[in-house]
Order: C-alpha cells, then sequence, then structure tokens
C-alpha cells in the first residue's frame, strides 16, 4: 500500500511530549478562495498545509508560516541595525498571507483561529458536517477516492477521501470521514482544497498562541458588526476616527473581504 512506508513510523513506541504534539505526516493543499464573493478578479491561490499527529492536528496557511518568519527576521534585522537610535523597519519587506484561518485539532477538540481587523480570536467548533456516502469514485494523486457531501453551517460541502490513508482527517474542520480528504469544496466552489502532496514530516504542532478567547455567536456577530459599521470599529480599537478620504477607502476594503466557510 502506497501509505505503508508513511504509516509505520506511527508506531506507539513513539515518544509525544503531552503539551506539544509532533507531526508524523503533512498535507499539502492548494487552496482557491474568493476574497470577495461578488468579484471573480479577487480569486487567490495559496498552499496550505495539514500536519498530523498522533493526538493533534494543525492546518494552517503555509506562506503564513514562512510570512511570520521573513517578518520576525526583518524585525530582528531592524533591532540590530537602528538609524539614528531608531529601528527602522522596511514594510515592503513584510510579507501577509491571503488566507487567514488556522484549524488546531487536539484529541477530538476542535479550534478555530480567525481574524477580525488586527485581532486574532479563537473558539471552539460546535458544527460538524453530517456527510451523506455517495457511490462515486475518482483518482486523486495516486489514491482511489470515495465521494462524500455534508452540510456544515448554511454551506453544502463536497469530499473526496481515501481509505487507503486510514486517517480521520482533512482540510479546515473536514473531517471524521473513514479516510483522509483528499479534496473539499462548498457547492459554489467559493472554496476549494486539492491535495499537492503527502510527505512524512516531524514537526511540533501548537495551537495559535496570544489571542482573544471568545465563542463562535460572538465571533460572528462581531465580525457582523464590523462589516455594517467599519468606521465605528476602527474607531472602538483606535480610539480616532479616521479622516473622510480614508473612511470611504477603509469601508470598501473591508467589506470586499466577505467570504467566510463557516
Amino acid at each position: 500500500m502506497k501509505f505503508l512506508a508513511l504509516f509505520l513510523i506511527f508506531i506507539p513506541s513513539l515518544l509525544f511530549s503531552q503539551k506539544i504534539d509532533s507531526s508524523f505526516i503533512e498535507c499539502k493543499y492548494l487552496a482557491k478562495f474568493l476574497v470577495d464573493t461578488a468579484n471573480t478578479n479577487t480569486l487567490r491561490k495559496e498552499l496550505v498545509y495539514l500536519r498530523i499527529g498522533k493526538n493533534s492536528s494543525l492546518f494552517k496557511s503555509d506562506f503564513k508560516e514562512k510570512a511570520d518568519s521573513i517578518t520576525l527576521a526583518e524585525i530582528d534585522k531592524s533591532n540590530k541595525n537602528p538609524v539614528n537610535g531608531i529601528a527602522v523597519m522596511k514594510m515592503e519587506n513584510w510579507a501577509s498571507a491571503k488566507y487567514v484561518p488556522e484549524v488546531f485539532s487536539n484529541n477530538g477538540k476542535t479550534i478555530l483561529y480567525d481574524k477580525i481587523l488586527n485581532v486574532t480570536y479563537n473558539y471552539e467548533a460546535q458544527e460538524k458536517a453530517k456527510w451523506d456516502f455517495v457511490n462515486e469514485s475518482k483518482i486523486i494523486q495516486g489514491y482511489t477516492c470515495k465521494k462524500a457531501v455534508g452540510k456544515y453551517h448554511n454551506k453544502t460541502i463536497t469530499v473526496w477521501y481515501t481509505e487507503e490513508i486510514p486517517i480521520s482527517e482533512g482540510p479546515y474542520t473536514f473531517k471524521n470521514l473513514p479516510g483522509l480528504v483528499l479534496e473539499a469544496y462548498d457547492s459554489k466552489d467559493y472554496f476549494h482544497f486539492t491535495l499537492e502532496s503527502l510527505k512524512r514530516i516531524a514537526k511540533p504542532i501548537r495551537p495559535f498562541e496570544g489571542t482573544v478567547n471568545t465563542d463562535y455567536d460572538k465571533f460572528s456577530k462581531k465580525r457582523a458588526q464590523v462589516f455594517n459599521d467599519p468606521v465605528g470599529a476602527f474607531v472602538g480599537i483606535f480610539g480616532k476616527t479616521p479622516s473622510k478620504a480614508d473612511q470611504e477607502t477603509m469601508i470598501k476594503n473591508i467589506r470586499s473581504i466577505n467570504n467566510y466557510l463557516d
């Protein structure tokens, strides 16, 4: 079996920290998604990874991890080379990922991390997709995959999973199937994840730190408030009112980010 070489390293003799798990496999998916559902020109493509360990998994933008490293390196460089005693950071050297959400799962508990303006929140996923199995199959990256369709919040999600890799994991929160999900998309194809690669890798699986704890209802309500009143949200966070010219740009930018999987 293709997966046997990868799966053999997942054995009981491996020692895992109680606090930090370690991955034994990393799946990389190509994520295609619209930033603004009303504008097809906002289609973005970004690699995301799913690292799977004995007790936990982490789903995150691959570029985000690299971007964080680039940003930290730029900050360190600026601190070591101050200009007139002041650390000057070149913002053009900073990088940012377009795919923001992260998903950390540990012993059956799933935590989502997402941003509203400049604040990252975490909340426990309360809803799981309820899958209906469809008698269809296709080949993805050499693996025979079966089809399932489920409802997740107000979206219809289609997944293709393979029993050749008997791990109940997948991109985002699309899990709880008899095998690894290799492809997933919603009915309007606003989000589409397709497996690009799968390999052995041992890396720590850590939850996002320094985030604001909340629940989904409060997060969703806060996001709607910011969308409906961008200027008021800005004032509430930064304590000052932007100029009229800046307000127009701010409202346009905030309302152009309106595509969510939840």
